[in-house]
């Protein structure tokens, strides 16, 4: 699989604000549910996972940073409604801001959300490891 290595330091990675993740979660609401916040320290803790990660998260490229946000934000349930949609688009704007494209058909991609949430095996579950290798799988430089 391939790597996307980050640039050099720290301060050229484009990482997400709260306000970029806000903006997207209040973009992706769908009629009926509610805005707001759940647990703003969880959201928080999700959003300096993958910052912390770059510097300690030995072989950690820029799909794995995305990993990381898709995976804190869909699961620490910073928001009332949305997270999981919240989650991925976060992650592929991440991507996105970093020169990475994903690439996969949107009605595939929300099923396949939806199923790693059920599973519960190793092999298809809602992991870190396993969102990684989706995210690889579909990516390649803009």
């Amino acid at each position: 699989m391939p790597r996307f290595e980050p640039l050099p330091g720290l301060e050229d990675t484009n990482f997400l604000s709260q306000e970029d993740v806000d903006f997207f979660h209040t973009e992706i609401l769908e009629p009926g549910q509610l805005p707001g916040y759940n647990s703003l320290d969880g959201l928080l803790s999700a959003l300096g996972r993958p910052a912390n990660a770059l510097c300690y998260d030995v072989g950690c490229d820029l799909i794995r940073i995305a990993a990381y946000y898709w995976h804190g934000i869909s699961t620490s349930h910073g928001y009332t409604d949305g997270n999981k949609r919240t989650g991925f688009v976060s992650a592929n704007n991440f991507l996105l801001m970093n020169g990475i494209s994903f690439e996969a058909p949107d009605h595939a991609t929300g099923r396949l959300i939806e199923k790693l949430f059920k599973n519960r095996t190793k092999k298809e579950r809602f992991d870190l490891d396993v969102l990684e290798d989706i995210l690889r799988r579909h990516c390649h430089w803009s």
